[in-house]
């Protein structure tokens, strides 16, 4: 499957570079002593070169950045660069190094993790990134389970939003979340005056895109790029300026911890397990609204993996990848409805430890290969 995978990749960056050549120029070749090189107008991987050719056709941007890029993804100068940058990236960062560190001797992958890899107290890992392993389907198939044994897939269910509703004391996230109602469904009620029962899947999209967005400090335009690039979700300026009015009056628990934040600028903070970060002198707001809450589910996680080691101890059944909110197992196939329990059991515990006022779920299933989560 991987091999598969690897030449049709190719063969996708082939195609767009194809695509490419009406507007880089066609590829000549230049007669050398050792070698003969294509060369091409524009070099495809030069930032540059590949700006002055999207001015040149129309596009006015001053960044050839995927966030840039993103609001004329329908140009066919820009579809054909995002193909070709995405089969560049595919092929360089996996489909061609992720084979050649499989371990002889096992047959797997061992990559290692950092405990305090990033500076929010999150994990980092290498050797391979699994944690940068694309979602797409085509990808996590090939990670699959053996003969005779099962994955066990569990993840928590919007933990980062859940923790700003425990650290802000947000009342009406806190009641939401008591009550089992979809937070999503529920920002799209109360930012298009809506009833939650007449939210559309477009609409909801659009209130993740708020949600995720305006906890962490992005103002109304930031949160137009971010729903489309991310979600896909189109808005208009006047649009995402009366959702963030609309959101921090819905949520007033949010906004006062936000503008708190902003009064007495912390130099230090610290996650609910009470892990303490000193911020930089250059750190800006959006960092301080972030590293509590991505600490604090960081060390949830972490939290989660040490009780795994004790109730594992002495069984057939490993801990085999990590990423970011997501714990996946590996067991014998006849185990794997118990152990699915075991793992939801044990992350929501986890997290109650830290979460007083919010419940923590995690959702796991059993799968042949990543791909089925």
């Amino acid at each position: 499957k991987w091999l598969a995978l690897q030449e049709e990749t190719e063969k996708i960056r082939k195609d767009a570079l194809a695509e490419l050549y009406p507007y880089i120029g066609y590829p000549t070749v230049q007669l050398g002593m050792f070698n003969n090189d294509q060369i091409y107008g524009h070099n495809v991987n030069s930032s540059k070169q590949v700006l002055k050719m999207l001015n040149d056709n129309g596009i006015p941007v001053t960044s050839t950045s995927k966030h840039s890029l993103a609001r004329y993804s329908e140009h066919p100068v820009v579809a054909s660069l995002l193909k070709y940058r995405y089969a560049s990236k595919a092929l360089s960062s996996f489909l061609h190094s992720i084979p050649r560190q499989i371990n002889r001797a096992t047959g797997r992958l061992h990559p290692h993790y950092s405990q305090i890899g990033a500076w929010s107290g999150r994990m980092s890992c290498g050797g391979p990134n699994i944690q940068q392993i694309p979602r797409g389907r085509a990808f996590r198939q090939c990670f699959a389970a053996p003969s005779g044994r099962k994955l066990v897939i569990a993840d928590y269910s919007q933990i980062e939003l859940r923790v700003i509703a425990q650290i802000s004391g947000d009342r009406r996230m806190i009641e939401a979340y008591r009550n089992g109602e979809d937070l999503h469904r529920l920002t799209a009620a109360l930012i298009l005056d809506e009833q939650m029962d007449k939210i559309t899947k477009k609409q909801r999209q659009a209130a993740k895109a708020v949600n995720f967005g305006l906890v962490f400090g992005m103002g109304a335009s930031g949160l137009q790029a971010y729903a489309r690039e991310t979600y896909g979700v189109e808005m208009s300026s006047e649009e995402a300026e009366l959702f963030k009015q609309r959101f921090f009056s819905a949520y007033r628990g949010v906004d006062a911890w936000h503008k708190d934040i902003q009064r007495n600028k912390p130099s230090v903070s610290r996650t609910l397990a009470g892990r303490k970060h000193i911020y930089s002198r250059d750190s800006g707001m959006s960092g301080r609204y972030n590293t509590p809450v991505q600490g604090s589910a960081a060390d949830i996680l972490k939290n989660a993996l040490g009780m795994l080691y004790t109730v594992l101890k002495d069984t057939n059944t490993f801990i085999v990848a990590v990423i970011h909110d997501e714990i996946v197992l590996e067991c014998d196939d006849t185990k794997a409805e118990e152990t699915a329990m075991l793992l939801r059991k044990t992350m929501e515990e986890a997290g109650s430890r830290y979460m007083k006022d919010v419940p923590v779920v995690a959702e796991a299933c059993v799968a042949d290969s990543w791909a089925e989560k």
